[in-house]
């Protein structure tokens, strides 16, 4: 199923005037992986796209801490390496559980995903399992927020731990903060701090390279996370290659 949205001025401030909002529904069949193929799930569109849903896929970008079969890694890697080739971003926040069962003999897990475009990502700002009150059913609602791109969302941040520390700690030797009044008055000492404090932070951030983030950056991602994402992609591929029943059991 799919909502469009059109409009002459373009969505959320972008060029594209279309806007399409696909919901799917992927349940698994035999001997075709799943009911929804991937190229109806994820389409090579040109305009601004983005869908999501209960994919019953299990794969480790969105739930790290789960013990995938090989045949679970299998099935979901042709939906996320369509996902990559094609420039989709992945929107859920890895870890965080979307489905629990009501019976005790299964765990939960993250099957609902969800995924954007490049043409719409940049609009991107959260995607939330908790706020949204639970209906009875074992999947929970999403709150996925968009809004237009704003530089204020983007500006330049100090990298704290590229601090030059001995520039900085001679600085801090020198630094004069502007005498307090004597006797002061609440309102007085009200307007004496905020001046002092920057004093200090000025020249503290003054010395700390800034960041030039991208508005495609996520806000939880870490440098820690680039190296086993990178080692993941490239045992996936190698797993494709082989085409074997153990494939992913070598790849590793």
């Amino acid at each position: 199923m799919a909502l469009e949205v059109y409009t002459p001025k373009g969505c959320f401030g972008l060029k594209f005037r279309r806007l399409r909002i696909g919901n799917c529904y992927a349940r698994p069949l035999h001997p075709a992986p799943h009911s929804v193929s991937l190229e109806t799930a994820l389409p090579a569109f040109n305009f601004t796209y983005i869908v999501a849903g209960d994919l019953n896929l299990h794969n480790a970008a969105s739930d790290p801490s789960r013990l995938l079969s090989p045949k679970e890694e299998k099935e979901s890697a042709q939906y996320f390496n369509q996902a990559t080739d094609l420039g989709y971003n992945l929107l859920n926040t890895p870890g965080i559980y979307t489905q629990f069962p009501f019976t005790g003999t299964h765990r939960p897990s993250t099957i609902d995903l969800a995924f954007a475009n490049l043409e719409i990502f940049s609009t991107f700002r959260s995607w939330d399992s908790s706020t949204l009150p639970s209906t009875g059913s074992d999947n929970a609602l999403i709150l996925i927020s968009l809004r237009p791109p704003s530089t204020h969302n983007d500006k330049p941040s100090p990298r704290w731990q590229e601090v030059d520390s001995p520039s900085l700690t001679d600085k801090l030797k020198d630094l004069q903060v502007p005498p307090p009044p004597d006797a002061p008055s609440p309102n007085q000492l009200d307007q004496w701090f905020p001046l002092a404090l920057s004093t200090l932070t000025t020249m503290i951030e003054a010395t700390a390279p800034r960041s030039r983030p991208s508005p495609r950056s996520n806000a939880w991602w870490t440098p820690l996370l680039t190296s086993p994402r990178k080692e993941f992609t490239k045992a996936t591929r190698r797993a494709q290659k082989l085409q074997t029943q153990d494939s992913y059991t070598i790849a590793r």
